[in-house]
């Protein structure tokens, strides 16, 4: 008696055909009764399980269709490029703008996310934080966190946003969040001197107010801003490496 062989071809046909199916189904065009028989055969194949519905069903990556998000939906179950619910739950947190309730994830993944935000959160893999009576989400990243947590307030106390209700108090939030983004361009020395320089146009207990912002040591702000008064630095020091003009050589003369 000749052994039964599965191939490939049957279950990527089968694939094409439906585009997502469940392992019963799989093994059912298969012709088989053991899970770890499809699982080779996907394997070949490229596939992905849905990260909706307990990932119950699958399909290959040449089927499914993601959009601009990374999300691709086929009769109400979705995929996506990130793979599991946890991990498309966090990696959308991190890359949102203000960070992200439980409920607004919900309307964008069309799941229940809210047990797989907790545990993300308490193992630290992302920050929770209570804003206006609602827990939201950010990233983990200190300087991302930050910028995320500024808009969100600022979000929260501009209810009606518009170009011509822009409040103060939003703008100074927004103003909050560059300052963070481009100090997290410098070098060392540059932020040391940054800071001391944005405390000085605070005045009294500038120090401490740039050191929360900035998440660093007042007494880093604090000898910035003595240096700067003193005009201890070099102009050509603090500027980077390969700073300014090339360098021309000069020529002599014979």
């Amino acid at each position: 008696m000749k052994p039964v062989i599965f191939t490939t071809k049957i279950l990527k046909s089968f694939l094409q055909d439906h585009k997502i199916a469940t392992m019963l189904e799989l093994k059912n065009a298969l012709g088989t009764d053991v899970d770890m028989t499809v699982f080779r055969k996907l394997r070949e194949l490229s596939y992905r399980t849905s990260y909706t519905h307990r990932g119950k069903y699958y399909t290959m990556d040449e089927i499914a269709g993601f959009d601009n998000q990374g999300l691709w939906f086929n009769r109400s179950v979705g995929f996506s490029v990130y793979g599991t619910l946890v991990n498309t739950a966090k990696s959308f947190i991190e890359k949102s703008e203000s960070g992200l309730s439980a409920a607004e994830l919900k309307d964008i993944l069309n799941v229940e996310v809210k047990e797989s935000l907790l545990r993300l959160s308490r193992k630290e893999q992302l920050h929770r934080e209570k804003i206006s009576g609602l827990y939201v989400y950010f990233s983990p990243e200190t300087f991302t966190r930050k910028k995320q947590v500024l808009l969100r307030r600022g979000r929260e106390a501009e209810p009606g946003f518009s170009l011509e209700n822009l409040g103060s108090d939003l703008l100074a939030h927004e103003l909050k969040a560059a300052i963070i983004i481009f100090f997290s361009t410098l070098d060392e020395k540059q932020r040391r001197l940054y800071a001391g320089m944005e405390s000085l146009k605070l005045g009294y207990g500038g120090d401490s107010k740039i050191a929360e912002l900035l998440t660093i040591d007042s007494h880093t702000v604090a000898k910035g801003r003595q240096e700067l008064l003193n005009q201890d630095f070099e102009v050509e020091r603090v500027r980077k490496k390969g700073g300014g003009r090339t360098s021309v050589k000069k020529k002599r003369r014979k």
